[in-house]
């Protein structure tokens, strides 16, 4: 399998597990990104990572920088989600994320990639002291 690929599979499509991210899930910021995340259970049929990306209409009006924006972020998340999903296939845990970009203006690929790996190691991080206080 290749290494630096993002399928179909890995994206996160279904309303529910989207619509519980957004009302119980835990939130971690690497400006200009934002990510909400849930864990899901270990037996779900999902992928290890499972990814939305979001680029707010409020904060670019026309839907060609919102899609450049898309694209960079996907790019980001693609060239550093090795570590990530390693360190969770480690720990046998699944994760739903929603990457959400909150800056007005457009960001480079490489400041955008440098942030993506600081963002992917919060949410490792956090999630886990979530778990031991359980």
């Amino acid at each position: 399998m290749r290494e630096h690929c993002f399928p179909l599979k890995e994206h996160l499509k279904s309303k529910s597990i989207i619509d519980a991210l957004y009302t119980t899930g835990a939130s971690v910021t690497s400006f200009p990104l934002r990510a909400v995340f849930m864990e899901l259970p270990a037996n779900s049929p999902h992928a290890t990572a499972n990814i939305l990306i979001s680029v707010a209409k409020r904060r670019f009006k026309h839907a060609v920088d919102r899609n450049l924006v898309k694209r960079r972020i996907r790019e980001a998340y693609r060239l550093s989600k090795q570590p990530f999903t390693a360190t969770l296939n480690e720990q046998n845990k699944k994760i739903a994320v929603a990457i959400i970009y909150i800056d007005t203006k457009h960001c480079s690929t490489e400041i955008l990639k440098k942030k993506m790996c600081k963002l992917l190691t919060s949410i490792i991080e956090k999630n886990s002291k979530l778990c031991e206080s359980l």
